[in-house]
Formats: structure tokens, C-alpha cells, sequence
């Protein structure tokens, strides 16, 4: 008798401990989130586009957040392995990806991936766009798109584009261009963005379409021709550069773009402090500046939108993939 009043006195607590106890540890410990240090896996090596733009965002968010934000460069393969790595994560948190453009482009470039980013991957938040843009060597005789697509299709011309590998964003915006254009080159894949914008600086390949922040400074300089902005407007920090679309190609746009995702399964209560404290973090003028200064926007979404941008992308690009013939891997 007295073991079971005991048991009653007693049992709603031990009852509810149990039951937390059998909880996911993120759902059952999400309002103490973030206790420790949080990691964003970065798709590429550091140095480019992407991982510069996390490192900003990164710093500002892990304020909002009051914990310190790791960034964990983990290049290769297109980058799948990022992909993948944080798509097998613990779903609690503590480790998240990210994104870009890759993740769009992955499904239509590979046959088989070891992940789905649809199920296994699950939208935070996006924090800005990156336009891409046309440039040519300045020894080329081509002062605008018109004339270089003109010189293309002579003759004699020899017009040769570097792209960052097969299959990669700056690649992908060079088809996008040369599928709307008409253009005329041989496409020559390089190991990174940067050996193919060195390469046009010299003159041993003459245009290349990489993303704004990775050129931005060799225009400035004088070392780089910009012919267009692939972007639906002009750019403040290019003002007297047109677009595409001015141009009277519309069709050939390409906007690269980072974001935040999490494994999929991980508790709302902690996607929704994540998105807070990215929208907090993106409102600073400090950084908005910082950001522009390096030619990306500012362009926030939260979780649910973002997801659906990522999808529309994913079946553009799967048309020009198709398009411009390019074989998966």
C-alpha cells in the first residue's frame, strides 16, 4: 500500500523524465539551443565566393546566437561532400551547410548522389544573391556583348571561355549565355574560379562569366573587361555596366546565391531561432554595406521560401543542363 502511494506521489515526474529521456536530443533540449559552438560546413576550399560570404554572415549570426560559428571547409566533387556530410548530420543544430547554387545543380549533374536534398536537407534561410557578370581580356576588340558575339562568329575568330570545371556555376552561366546568344567559343574547364579569371587576366582564354565578388576588383583595376551584368538590374558598384536583359537577352540571367540548410529532422524550435537570428544579422548596416562593397545583395529569405527557390532553380538549370548537353557524372 504504501509502495503505491508512492508511486502515485511520485510517478508524474518519473513518468515525464522517461519520456524525455526517449526524445531526440534536439527536440528534447531545444530551448537551451545553442549550448556549445555551431559549424557550417562550406562546400568549397576557402578563399572563393561562397565561403568569404559565410564567413561574414557567420560572424554576425553567432553574435545573434551568442555562441561562435566554426566554418569547416570541406571541397570536392562538385560539392557533395558537404552536401552529404551535413545531410548525415546529427539533426540538432549544431551542424548545418551552406548552400548555394550547387545544391540546385547537383541532381541534374550527377547521376546518382548518396543523399536527397529534398528529403535529407531542409531550408533555413537565404542570405544574399551574387550576380554573375560578362568579362573578356582587355586585348580582345570586343568593347561590348554585341561585338564580342559578332566576333565570335567570324571566320577566323578563335574565342576560347573559362569555366570553373564542368558542371560548375560559372560554367552553367556561360551556357545560359551562349544558349540565349548564339555565341561561338570552346569551352576550357579549369580547376576553380580563380586559375579561369587569371586566365582571361592574361589573355590565354578570353571571357569567362564568373560570379561579381571573384572579379569585381580585377574590373576595378582595369585588369578585366565587364561587357554585361547577368542580373535583372544594373549594379551599383558596375553603375555604366548594362545587363543582359538590356541587351535584349532576357533568358540569360544567372544570379548565384548562399544560404543555410539544416539535416532534415531538425526540431522547428531550433530552425526558428536559427531564421532569427539570420534575419537580425542580415539587418546590420555594417554588414549590408560590408556585403554590397563585395558585389553580393542582400536578398533574405526564411525557411519555406527559400526551399521553393531552391526548387524553381534546381528545374531551370536542369534545362540548360539539358540544353547544352552537358553529360552527368
Amino acid at each position: 500500500m504504501r509502495f503505491s502511494i508512492a508511486v502515485r506521489g511520485f510517478g508524474v515526474l518519473a513518468l515525464l523524465a522517461l519520456a524525455a529521456s526517449c526524445l531526440p536530443w534536439g527536440a528534447a533540449s531545444a530551448g537551451d539551443y545553442p549550448e556549445r559552438p555551431i559549424h557550417w560546413i562550406v562546400p568549397y576550399p576557402p578563399g572563393g565566393t561562397t565561403d568569404a560570404l559565410a564567413r561574414d554572415v557567420a560572424q554576425a549570426v553567432g553574435q545573434a546566437l551568442g555562441q561562435p560559428i566554426v566554418i569547416e571547409n570541406r571541397g570536392g566533387a562538385g560539392g557533395r561532400i558537404a552536401m552529404n556530410d551535413a545531410a548525415k548530420a546529427t539533426p540538432d543544430g549544431y551542424t548545418l551547410l551552406v548552400s548555394d547554387a550547387s545544391l540546385a545543380t547537383a541532381p541534374s549533374l550527377y547521376k546518382e548522389l548518396p543523399f536527397d536534398p529534398v528529403k535529407d536537407l531542409q531550408a533555413v534561410a537565404r542570405f544574399a544573391t551574387v550576380p554573375h557578370i560578362v568579362v573578356v581580356s582587355p586585348a580582345l576588340q570586343a568593347e561590348t556583348l554585341g561585338e564580342l558575339i559578332a566576333l565570335s562568329k567570324q571566320g577566323n575568330a578563335s574565342l576560347n571561355f573559362a569555366s570553373a570545371g564542368v558542371g560548375s556555376p560559372l560554367h552553367l552561366a556561360g551556357e545560359a549565355l551562349r544558349i540565349e546568344t548564339g555565341i561561338v567559343w570552346t569551352h576550357v574547364p579549369y580547376k576553380g574560379a580563380a586559375p579561369a579569371i587569371l586566365a582571361v587576366i592574361s589573355n590565354e582564354v578570353q571571357v569567362a562569366t564568373p560570379s561579381l565578388p571573384a572579379a569585381l576588383a580585377f574590373v576595378l583595376a582595369g585588369k578585366l573587361r565587364a561587357l554585361a551584368v547577368m542580373s535583372p538590374q544594373r549594379l551599383a558598384v558596375l553603375p555604366n555596366v548594362p545587363t543582359t536583359a538590356e541587351l535584349g537577352y532576357p533568358k540569360a540571367t544567372a544570379q548565384g546565391w548562399v544560404g543555410l540548410h539544416a539535416p532534415a529532422g531538425t526540431p522547428p524550435a531550433v530552425l526558428a531561432m536559427l531564421e532569427a537570428a539570420v534575419t537580425k544579422a542580415l539587418q546590420n548596416p555594417e554588414l549590408r554595406d560590408h556585403l554590397a562593397a563585395q558585389g553580393a545583395d542582400i536578398a533574405a529569405l526564411s525557411g519555406a521560401p527559400y526551399g521553393r527557390f531552391v526548387a524553381d532553380e534546381a528545374q531551370r538549370w536542369k534545362h540548360v543542363v539539358a540544353v547544352a548537353g552537358i553529360p552527368q557524372e
